[in-house]
Protein backbone atom coordinates (compact mmCIF):
# COMPACT_ATOMS: atom_id res chain seq x y z
CA UNK A 1 0.00 0.00 0.00
CA UNK A 2 1.27 3.47 -1.34
CA UNK A 3 2.39 5.62 2.64
CA UNK A 4 0.51 9.21 2.21
CA UNK A 5 2.57 11.95 2.80
CA UNK A 6 1.83 14.84 5.55
CA UNK A 7 1.24 18.33 4.04
CA UNK A 8 0.05 21.85 5.17
CA UNK A 9 -3.30 23.68 4.33
CA UNK A 10 -2.04 27.51 3.68
CA UNK A 11 -4.88 28.82 6.39
CA UNK A 12 -2.24 27.91 8.98
CA UNK A 13 0.06 30.27 7.66
CA UNK A 14 -2.29 32.58 5.74
CA UNK A 15 -1.01 35.55 6.73
CA UNK A 16 2.60 35.07 6.07
CA UNK A 17 1.64 33.90 2.72
CA UNK A 18 -0.26 37.18 1.87
CA UNK A 19 2.50 39.51 3.25
CA UNK A 20 5.56 37.90 2.40
CA UNK A 21 4.42 35.53 -0.64
CA UNK A 22 5.35 32.26 -2.24
CA UNK A 23 9.29 32.33 -1.75
CA UNK A 24 9.17 32.81 1.75
CA UNK A 25 6.20 31.01 2.54
CA UNK A 26 7.59 27.83 0.60
CA UNK A 27 10.96 28.55 2.22
CA UNK A 28 9.62 27.77 5.32
CA UNK A 29 7.13 24.58 4.51
CA UNK A 30 10.26 23.01 3.75
CA UNK A 31 12.44 24.14 6.93
CA UNK A 32 9.40 22.60 8.90
CA UNK A 33 10.17 19.54 7.08
CA UNK A 34 7.22 19.16 4.81
CA UNK A 35 7.12 19.13 0.91
CA UNK A 36 3.30 19.40 -0.07
CA UNK A 37 0.72 22.06 0.26
CA UNK A 38 -2.60 22.90 -0.12
CA UNK A 39 -3.38 26.33 -1.47
CA UNK A 40 -5.91 27.99 0.05
CA UNK A 41 -7.90 31.59 0.94
CA UNK A 42 -6.43 33.09 -1.61
CA UNK A 43 -7.06 35.22 -5.23
CA UNK A 44 -5.32 33.05 -7.75
CA UNK A 45 -3.76 35.81 -10.04
CA UNK A 46 -1.70 34.96 -13.23
CA UNK A 47 1.18 36.82 -11.28
CA UNK A 48 0.36 34.88 -8.04
CA UNK A 49 0.74 31.33 -9.62
CA UNK A 50 3.90 32.34 -11.59
CA UNK A 51 4.84 33.04 -7.87
CA UNK A 52 4.02 29.81 -6.52
CA UNK A 53 5.48 27.84 -9.83
CA UNK A 54 8.87 29.19 -9.35
CA UNK A 55 8.81 28.90 -5.66
CA UNK A 56 7.67 25.21 -5.93
CA UNK A 57 10.39 24.29 -7.82
CA UNK A 58 13.07 26.50 -6.33
CA UNK A 59 12.44 24.46 -3.16
CA UNK A 60 11.04 21.14 -3.98
CA UNK A 61 7.58 21.85 -2.50
CA UNK A 62 4.43 20.24 -4.06
CA UNK A 63 1.33 22.16 -4.49
CA UNK A 64 -1.62 19.03 -3.89
CA UNK A 65 -5.00 20.76 -4.08
CA UNK A 66 -6.32 24.24 -4.59
CA UNK A 67 -9.51 25.72 -2.87
CA UNK A 68 -13.03 26.73 -4.18
CA UNK A 69 -16.41 27.60 -3.00
CA UNK A 70 -19.82 26.18 -4.58
CA UNK A 71 -20.94 29.09 -3.61
CA UNK A 72 -19.28 31.32 -0.79
CA UNK A 73 -20.82 31.39 2.33
CA UNK A 74 -19.55 35.07 3.89
CA UNK A 75 -20.41 36.80 0.77
CA UNK A 76 -18.50 37.89 -2.57
CA UNK A 77 -16.16 39.48 -0.36
CA UNK A 78 -14.64 35.64 0.15
CA UNK A 79 -10.97 35.18 -1.43
CA UNK A 80 -10.81 32.78 -4.23
CA UNK A 81 -12.63 31.02 -6.86
CA UNK A 82 -16.35 29.55 -6.80
CA UNK A 83 -17.80 26.75 -8.88
CA UNK A 84 -20.45 28.33 -10.45
CA UNK A 85 -19.19 31.16 -11.91
CA UNK A 86 -15.40 30.68 -12.24
CA UNK A 87 -15.33 26.70 -13.52
CA UNK A 88 -13.45 27.53 -16.47
CA UNK A 89 -10.43 29.53 -14.70
CA UNK A 90 -10.14 26.35 -11.56
CA UNK A 91 -9.73 24.45 -14.09
CA UNK A 92 -7.03 26.55 -15.64
CA UNK A 93 -5.73 27.08 -12.71
CA UNK A 94 -5.38 23.30 -11.78
CA UNK A 95 -3.78 22.56 -15.30
CA UNK A 96 -1.30 25.17 -14.95
CA UNK A 97 -0.38 24.87 -11.25
CA UNK A 98 -0.45 20.44 -12.21
CA UNK A 99 -2.75 19.91 -9.53
CA UNK A 100 -5.94 17.40 -9.75
CA UNK A 101 -7.36 17.59 -6.43
CA UNK A 102 -9.89 20.77 -6.13
CA UNK A 103 -11.04 21.33 -2.57
CA UNK A 104 -15.24 22.61 -1.71
CA UNK A 105 -13.86 24.21 1.49
CA UNK A 106 -17.45 25.99 2.84
CA UNK A 107 -21.29 24.93 2.61
CA UNK A 108 -23.08 27.75 0.83
CA UNK A 109 -25.74 29.60 2.66
CA UNK A 110 -28.47 27.94 1.02
CA UNK A 111 -27.87 24.91 3.48
CA UNK A 112 -27.96 27.19 6.66
CA UNK A 113 -30.84 25.44 8.47
CA UNK A 114 -32.45 23.87 5.09
CA UNK A 115 -32.45 19.88 4.87
CA UNK A 116 -33.61 20.98 0.88
CA UNK A 117 -30.51 22.37 0.65
CA UNK A 118 -28.11 19.75 1.22
CA UNK A 119 -29.73 17.83 -1.34
CA UNK A 120 -29.58 20.59 -3.67
CA UNK A 121 -25.72 20.98 -2.37
CA UNK A 122 -25.40 17.48 -3.47
CA UNK A 123 -27.11 17.49 -7.03
CA UNK A 124 -25.05 20.51 -7.41
CA UNK A 125 -21.56 19.14 -6.46
CA UNK A 126 -22.47 15.71 -8.79
CA UNK A 127 -22.49 17.84 -11.62
CA UNK A 128 -19.36 20.11 -10.86
CA UNK A 129 -17.42 17.13 -10.16
CA UNK A 130 -18.33 15.24 -13.37
CA UNK A 131 -17.04 18.03 -15.01
CA UNK A 132 -13.88 18.16 -13.66
CA UNK A 133 -13.16 14.95 -14.00
CA UNK A 134 -13.87 14.59 -17.47
CA UNK A 135 -11.17 17.58 -17.43
CA UNK A 136 -8.50 15.18 -14.81
CA UNK A 137 -9.60 16.52 -11.99
CA UNK A 138 -11.15 15.40 -8.42
CA UNK A 139 -13.72 16.97 -6.80
CA UNK A 140 -13.39 16.96 -3.07
CA UNK A 141 -15.54 18.62 -0.23
CA UNK A 142 -14.13 19.61 3.21
CA UNK A 143 -16.06 19.72 6.22
CA UNK A 144 -16.95 21.94 9.74
CA UNK A 145 -19.20 21.13 12.33
CA UNK A 146 -22.16 22.69 11.03
CA UNK A 147 -22.44 20.26 8.45
CA UNK A 148 -23.39 18.01 11.10
CA UNK A 149 -27.21 19.56 11.88
CA UNK A 150 -29.71 17.14 12.03
CA UNK A 151 -33.20 16.82 9.72
CA UNK A 152 -34.88 14.48 10.77
CA UNK A 153 -32.36 12.35 12.25
CA UNK A 154 -30.24 12.43 9.81
CA UNK A 155 -27.28 15.18 9.45
CA UNK A 156 -26.55 17.44 6.69
CA UNK A 157 -23.03 15.81 6.41
CA UNK A 158 -24.65 12.16 6.18
CA UNK A 159 -26.97 13.96 3.15
CA UNK A 160 -24.15 15.05 1.07
CA UNK A 161 -22.43 11.72 1.55
CA UNK A 162 -25.44 9.52 0.66
CA UNK A 163 -26.23 11.51 -2.04
CA UNK A 164 -23.37 12.25 -3.70
CA UNK A 165 -21.30 10.39 -6.55
CA UNK A 166 -18.12 8.55 -5.53
CA UNK A 167 -16.73 8.94 -9.15
CA UNK A 168 -17.56 12.85 -8.95
CA UNK A 169 -16.93 13.76 -5.41
CA UNK A 170 -14.48 12.50 -2.75
CA UNK A 171 -14.63 14.21 0.80
CA UNK A 172 -11.40 15.57 3.21
CA UNK A 173 -12.77 14.76 6.59
CA UNK A 174 -10.97 17.29 8.90
CA UNK A 175 -11.24 15.16 12.31
CA UNK A 176 -11.01 18.56 14.40
CA UNK A 177 -14.10 19.87 13.07
CA UNK A 178 -15.79 16.57 13.37
CA UNK A 179 -15.07 15.70 16.87
CA UNK A 180 -16.55 19.09 17.47
CA UNK A 181 -19.34 18.15 15.98
CA UNK A 182 -19.76 15.31 18.83
CA UNK A 183 -19.23 12.51 15.98
CA UNK A 184 -16.17 9.97 16.20
CA UNK A 185 -13.06 11.00 13.17
CA UNK A 186 -11.99 7.70 13.41
CA UNK A 187 -15.35 6.50 12.39
CA UNK A 188 -15.67 8.91 10.06
CA UNK A 189 -12.93 7.81 8.04
CA UNK A 190 -13.45 4.56 7.75
CA UNK A 191 -16.73 5.06 6.26
CA UNK A 192 -15.47 7.35 3.81
CA UNK A 193 -12.58 5.07 2.85
CA UNK A 194 -12.35 5.15 -1.14
CA UNK A 195 -13.33 8.43 -0.61
CA UNK A 196 -11.14 10.29 1.32
CA UNK A 197 -7.51 10.95 -0.19
CA UNK A 198 -6.96 13.88 1.74
CA UNK A 199 -7.68 14.13 4.93
CA UNK A 200 -7.23 17.21 7.45
CA UNK A 201 -4.90 16.28 10.81
CA UNK A 202 -6.28 19.16 13.27
CA UNK A 203 -5.85 18.05 17.17
CA UNK A 204 -8.76 19.45 19.49
CA UNK A 205 -7.29 20.83 22.92
CA UNK A 206 -9.68 21.69 25.83
CA UNK A 207 -7.98 24.97 26.84
CA UNK A 208 -9.56 27.05 30.04
CA UNK A 209 -9.77 30.56 29.15
CA UNK A 210 -7.81 33.20 31.05
CA UNK A 211 -9.32 35.45 33.67
CA UNK A 212 -12.43 35.39 35.77
CA UNK A 213 -14.86 32.80 34.27
CA UNK A 214 -18.12 33.74 33.43
CA UNK A 215 -21.29 32.11 32.97
CA UNK A 216 -20.98 31.80 29.38
CA UNK A 217 -18.67 29.51 30.03
CA UNK A 218 -21.65 26.99 30.05
CA UNK A 219 -23.15 28.56 26.65
CA UNK A 220 -19.98 29.29 24.45
CA UNK A 221 -17.30 27.28 22.52
CA UNK A 222 -14.56 28.81 25.43
CA UNK A 223 -12.85 25.89 26.38
CA UNK A 224 -11.81 24.84 22.67
CA UNK A 225 -8.91 25.18 21.24
CA UNK A 226 -6.76 24.01 17.88
CA UNK A 227 -4.27 22.27 18.74
CA UNK A 228 -0.86 21.13 17.14
CA UNK A 229 -0.92 17.33 16.25
CA UNK A 230 -0.03 15.75 19.64
CA UNK A 231 -0.91 18.52 21.90
CA UNK A 232 -4.55 18.11 22.12
CA UNK A 233 -7.22 15.26 23.43
CA UNK A 234 -7.71 13.03 19.87
CA UNK A 235 -6.00 9.60 19.13
CA UNK A 236 -4.12 11.27 16.45
CA UNK A 237 -2.30 7.96 16.19
CA UNK A 238 -5.64 6.02 15.54
CA UNK A 239 -6.87 8.77 12.51
CA UNK A 240 -3.77 8.42 11.07
CA UNK A 241 -3.96 4.69 10.58
CA UNK A 242 -6.82 4.54 9.76
CA UNK A 243 -6.46 7.45 6.72
CA UNK A 244 -4.06 5.13 5.48
CA UNK A 245 -5.93 2.29 5.89
CA UNK A 246 -8.62 3.76 4.24
CA UNK A 247 -6.75 4.72 1.00
CA UNK A 248 -5.40 8.90 1.67
CA UNK A 249 -3.02 10.39 -0.52
CA UNK A 250 -2.32 13.37 1.39
CA UNK A 251 -2.79 14.17 5.29
CA UNK A 252 -2.79 18.18 5.05
CA UNK A 253 -1.93 19.66 8.61
CA UNK A 254 -4.28 22.73 9.36
CA UNK A 255 -4.03 24.30 12.80
CA UNK A 256 -6.80 27.60 12.11
CA UNK A 257 -5.55 29.74 15.11
CA UNK A 258 -2.22 29.60 16.73
CA UNK A 259 -2.57 31.65 20.22
CA UNK A 260 0.22 33.79 19.61
CA UNK A 261 2.74 31.27 18.70
CA UNK A 262 4.65 31.47 15.60
CA UNK A 263 2.57 29.48 12.57
CA UNK A 264 5.97 27.51 12.35
CA UNK A 265 6.97 26.72 15.64
CA UNK A 266 3.63 24.90 15.86
CA UNK A 267 3.89 23.49 12.65
CA UNK A 268 7.49 21.78 13.58
CA UNK A 269 5.69 20.67 16.63
CA UNK A 270 3.17 19.23 15.06
CA UNK A 271 6.14 17.33 12.65
CA UNK A 272 7.72 16.50 15.89
CA UNK A 273 4.75 14.54 17.62
CA UNK A 274 4.35 12.36 14.15
CA UNK A 275 7.49 11.31 13.94
CA UNK A 276 7.42 9.97 17.58
CA UNK A 277 4.32 8.14 16.71
CA UNK A 278 5.96 6.12 14.26
CA UNK A 279 5.17 7.77 11.00
CA UNK A 280 8.12 9.40 9.94
CA UNK A 281 7.43 7.81 6.05
CA UNK A 282 4.92 9.89 6.05
CA UNK A 283 7.20 13.07 6.02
Amino acid sequence: MRQPKIALNMSMVKFIMWEQGPDVTFRQVKESGISYFELSQVDMTDSFLEQVMEASEKYGVKVISTSCNYKPLFGSNAKGLDLERDLERIIEVNHRLGVKYVRDALIPKTCIHNEDGYYKAAEELNRYGKILLENGLKLYYHNHHFEFEKFHGKTGFEILVEHTDPRYVGFEPDVHWIQRAGENPVAWIKRLSGREELVHLKDYRICFPDGEPTPDIFHKEQCIQFAEIGEGNLDMKAIIQAAIDGGAVYLPIEQDQTYGLEPFDCVKTSVGHIREMGFSELL
